[in-house]
C-alpha cells in the first residue's frame, strides 16, 4: 500500500505546485485536462486493465455524467454537487443494462457490442434536440457560482480536479488489494480457470463495469463544468471512447499510474498536433494516435511504464505473504 501512496504524493506536490511554477493560463488549461483525462482513463482501465474486457463504449458513461449533471441542474434545479453523484449513479444503472447485454460475450465480439453502445448514445443526443440540444450541444452560462463549480480562474478547476483524481486512485488502490481485485486479475489471466477455482466471473465484471461507470461519468462532469459546453461529439463519440483506452494502453494497462502517463502524452501530443499542423491534413491527429498504439504494442506492450520496468535492477522475489497483491494458491484465491 506505501509503495502506491508515494508515487501518488509525488503527483499531488507535483500538479499543486504548478501555479507556483508558471500563470500561464495556456499551461494550466492543459493540466486541467491531463487531470479529467487521466480520472476517465483510470475508470476505463478498471475494466480494461484489471479485468480484461477492452470496451468501447466509455464515451456513452462519459456523456451520461456530462449531460446529466447539466441536464438535472437545468431542468430540474437540482445543485450541482448533489445532480453529479445522481448522474453517477444513473451511469451505474446503463453499465449494468450493457453488462447485462454484453457481458456474455468475450473478446473483440464485446469490444463491437461496447461500440455499438457507444453509437447509440451519439445518435440518442443528436436527435432528442428538445432536450439535449442536438448536434450544438448545451452550453453553460459562465456565471461565477463555486457551488455551481463555475469559478472565475483556473486555479480552482485545477485543484478540483486534482482532487477529484486523487479519490479515483486512491478507489482503484484499495480495489486492487480487495478480493475484488483479485476475482478481476483471475478473469483477466484466465477466465476459465478462475471460473474453476469458483470465483463468480458475472457478478465480478458487473462490479468492474458499474464502478467504472460510475467513475467515468463523474469524470464527464468535471469536464462539462470545466468548458462550460458540451456536444455528442465532444463527449460521445468513437473518439471519446478510444482515448481513454489508449491512453492506458500506452502508459501501462493494468497499472495505477499508466493511465496517468498516457494521458499527459497524448494531450500533450494533441495540443501539439494542433499547434503545429492545425486542420491542414483531416484526420492526422487519428493516423499519428494509430501509429503511436502499434509502436507501443510493438515496443512496449505493457505500455511506457512497463517498458521503463526492464531496465530496474531486478530484487530478489520475497516468499509470499497474505498481504501481497495477487492471490498465492488456489485456497486464496476460493476466499477472495
Amino acid at each position: 500500500m506505501l509503495r502506491k501512496l508515494i508515487p501518488l504524493t509525488v503527483v499531488i506536490v507535483c500538479f499543486s505546485l504548478v501555479p507556483l511554477v508558471t500563470d500561464n493560463n495556456f499551461f494550466q488549461n492543459l493540466v486541467i485536462t491531463v487531470l479529467i483525462f487521466a480520472t476517465f482513463a483510470t475508470a476505463w482501465n478498471i475494466v480494461g486493465g484489471l479485468t480484461g474486457l477492452f470496451s468501447l463504449g466509455h464515451g456513452a458513461l462519459f456523456a451520461i455524467g456530462a449531460y446529466g449533471a447539466v441536464l438535472l441542474n437545468r431542468q430540474v434545479e437540482i445543485p450541482v454537487l448533489l445532480a453529479i453523484p445522481l448522474a453517477g449513479l444513473g451511469a451505474v444503472l446503463v453499465a449494468l443494462l450493457l453488462g447485462l447485454i454484453s457481458l456474455r460475450l468475450s473478446g473483440h465480439y464485446f469490444a463491437l457490442a461496447t461500440l455499438a453502445f457507444g453509437a447509440i448514445g451519439v445518435v440518442l443526443l443528436s436527435n432528442f434536440s428538445a432536450v439535449t440540444g442536438g448536434d450544438e450541444g448545451i452550453s453553460i452560462p459562465f456565471t461565477t457560482d463555486p457551488w455551481g463549480l463555475v469559478f472565475e480562474g483556473t486555479l480552482p478547476y485545477l485543484y478540483l480536479n486534482l482532487g477529484v483524481y486523487v479519490v479515483t486512485v486512491l478507489i482503484v488502490i484499495a480495489l486492487v488489494r480487495s478480493k475484488w481485485g483479485f476475482r478481476m486479475r483471475a478473469i483477466r489471466e484466465d477466465e476459465t480457470t478462475a471460473r474453476s477455482m469458483g470465483v463468480p466471473i458475472f457478478r465480478t465484471k458487473m462490479f468492474a463495469v458499474s464502478l467504472s461507470g460510475f467513475l467515468s461519468s463523474i469524470a464527464g462532469s468535471m469536464f462539462a463544468y470545466y468548458t462550460l459546453y458540451i456536444t455528442p461529439a465532444n463527449t460521445a463519440s468513437v473518439n471519446s471512447s478510444l482515448e481513454p483506452a489508449l491512453m492506458s494502453i500506452i502508459g501501462g494497462m493494468g497499472g495505477i499510474f499508466g493511465p496517468l502517463v498516457g494521458a499527459i502524452l497524448i494531450t500533450l501530443l494533441e495540443q501539439q498536433i494542433i499547434t503545429v499542423i492545425g486542420a491542414v491534413i483531416p484526420g492526422f491527429a487519428n493516423f499519428i494516435y494509430g501509429a503511436l498504439l502499434i509502436l507501443c504494442i510493438i515496443l512496449a506492450p505493457k505500455g511506457l511504464l512497463g517498458f521503463i520496468d526492464r531496465f530496474k535492477p531486478k530484487k530478489r522475489k520475497a516468499k509470499p505473504t497474505q498481504n501481497d497483491d495477487a492471490p498465492t494458491n488456489e485456497k486464496e484465491l476460493e476466499s477472495a
